[in-house]
């Protein structure tokens, strides 16, 4: 009785209130929750983030749930754990949908042959990330393909990746996919004209070699993100890979993983980055006390991630000298030392604007040698 007598819309604003795995919960509950779900779905769900290893919905409910958004949801990521759920999502059609993000079990990887089925379901598709065994065989049958994620594809085809470049001329290409071996024994041509779209760039060092004769031409490049071998690349070899970046480029992020030397190699090629990301770099400040203000002119917000600092006098020389910095974040990263100060007033004796620093989930060596100890 209390349930009949609220109207539909406090109903809808309670049940907007709840997350989706309380939702597909309580629209078993009663008749009404039901219905007015379908209300809720429609105006809630623009963007869906599901993993349907938690979500726990049964077949019945996926497919009225899928049946409610088509029409409206334009992002779509999902982790799915059968060929069912698949099945149910591909039987509607999303003719919004502009970004879908697809992952599965490893029991029920994606093939070649489902490619043409997401196709025909997602018409308007731009942004497109799959995991399965792909080769990419119908990947430039995708018509309005502008952003494309290769990296949790399986037995990629080296030569479907040219097909694709030279049909969309994308706007964004993620790899790191390919081993040394498989490039080395690829005979691939990337002319310019199939990369002058590339805003956004993520590769590793080795699949540099298919890009980095026509770097400089990128006119339209602004993030670069250049993950390294588990060994670590030497600092020679990053400072001939990004040479190519030099030339009137200008990017607002410029991202390494597991490299060395990093930010000397972007300072001394003068490159201009406003957000430098550097994660895993435990040669990071070897060479620091040769730069001083003017040298950082270049750079506007640098974050460290999971690299080693061994020094204070390091980390003075460059809380001492960025002076142009907007934001200094150290994240997971470990210092030689402990008991630092940051003195406020040498930061700021060389800076005419505020500095904003963050620190998160870093620890000394000390503390890490107990913990291993231990």
């Amino acid at each position: 009785k209390n349930m009949e007598a609220l109207n539909d819309y406090v109903v809808i604003r309670i049940l907007s209130f709840l997350d989706l795995k309380s939702q597909q919960i309580i629209i078993g509950l009663h008749p009404r929750f039901y219905t007015l779900m379908a209300i809720v779905w429609r105006s809630q769900y623009k963007t869906v983030s599901m993993s349907l290893y938690e979500a726990n919905f049964s077949n019945e409910a996926l497919r009225y749930f899928f049946r409610n958004i088509c029409n409206t949801v334009q992002v779509l990521h999902l982790k799915m754990v059968s060929l069912e759920q698949f099945e149910e999502l591909t039987s509607n059609v999303f003719p919004k949908v502009h970004d879908f993000r697809i992952g599965t079990s490893s029991r029920q990887l994606l093939t070649d042959s489902d490619i043409p089925i997401i196709i025909k379901s997602f018409p308007s598709l731009r942004t497109f990330s799959p995991q399965g065994v792909l080769s990419g065989k119908y990947f430039a049958d995708i018509p309005l393909l502008e952003r494309l994620t290769l990296t949790y594809c399986k037995r990629f085809c080296v030569q479907n990746l040219q097909i694709i470049m030279k049909t969309h001329k994308l706007k964004e290409i993620k790899m790191c996919l390919f081993d040394e071996r498989t490039i080395r024994s690829s005979n691939i041509n990337l002319p310019p004209e199939c990369m002058e779209n590339l805003e956004s760039i993520k590769i590793e060092l080795e699949e540099l070699a298919w890009f980095s004769a026509n770097l400089s031409e990128l006119k339209c490049l602004k993030e670069f993100i250049l993950c390294g071998t588990r060994g670590m690349a030497p600092y020679p070899l990053i400072c001939r890979k990004l040479r190519g970046l030099i030339l009137n480029q200008h990017l607002n992020i410029l991202e390494t993983c597991n490299t060395t030397h990093i930010l000397g190699t972007v300072i001394r090629a003068n490159l201009q980055v406003d957000s430098l990301k550097i994660v895993t770099d435990n040669s990071l400040f070897h060479d620091i006390a040769q730069f001083r203000t003017e040298d950082y002119a270049n750079i506007k917000k640098l974050y460290l991630k999971s690299s080693y600092i061994e020094k204070s006098a390091y980390l003075n020389s460059l809380m001492y000298n960025i002076g142009n910095l907007e934001l200094v974040s150290f994240e997971q990263c470990v210092f030689g030392f402990d008991n630092y100060e940051f003195v406020a007033s040498a930061i700021a004796e060389k800076r005419t604007k505020p500095l904003q620093v963050n620190i998160y989930q870093n620890s000394c060596l000390q503390t890490v040698r107990s913990l291993e100890h231990y």
